[in-house]
């Protein structure tokens, strides 16, 4: 009888050991999510909806908005284009992209008044040190 017990609880032992090891996951398709970014949508739509925030953010007149609409719609164009070409040398597009972001960016200062424009770029400026502190050094989460 000792032996029966002794055989069930070593094979209930080895059984609960393999049942909580890890299995390779199942192959899933991982989903990008961009809260609040527009997340992987057509040009167009994107361009609009970077347009109407700008216009909530900057106050931006019907006129000013459309204009922005349009210039947004083509700089992503130009920076898909841009991408494409050099997707397999980055570093190779970094002058021609550059040059790219410096026309976009005075085309849209000719459509912002200056007070719209600093204040673009002050909430450019907010965005991009989003998650850092003070000279530009990421801050790093203690270890509990």
């Amino acid at each position: 009888m000792k032996k029966t017990l002794m055989l069930l609880a070593a094979l209930a032992f080895a059984t609960a050991g393999t049942s909580f090891a890890q299995t390779a996951p199942a192959a899933t398709t991982k989903v990008k999510m961009h809260h609040g970014k527009g997340g992987h949508q057509d040009p167009a739509k994107k361009a609009d909806h970077k347009a109407a925030k700008m216009a909530k953010e900057l106050g931006l007149s019907a006129d000013q908005e459309a204009k922005v609409e349009q210039l947004m719609l083509a700089r992503q164009q130009e920076t898909a284009a841009l991408k494409t070409k050099y997707a397999a040398n980055k570093t190779a597009g970094r002058a021609e992209m550059k040059a790219s972001h410096e026309k976009f960016t005075a085309q849209l200062k000719s459509i912002l008044t200056p007070e719209q424009y600093a204040k673009f770029d002050k909430l450019k400026d907010e965005h991009r040190g989003h998650g850092k502190m003070q000279g530009g050094k990421t801050k790093v989460k203690a270890k509990a």
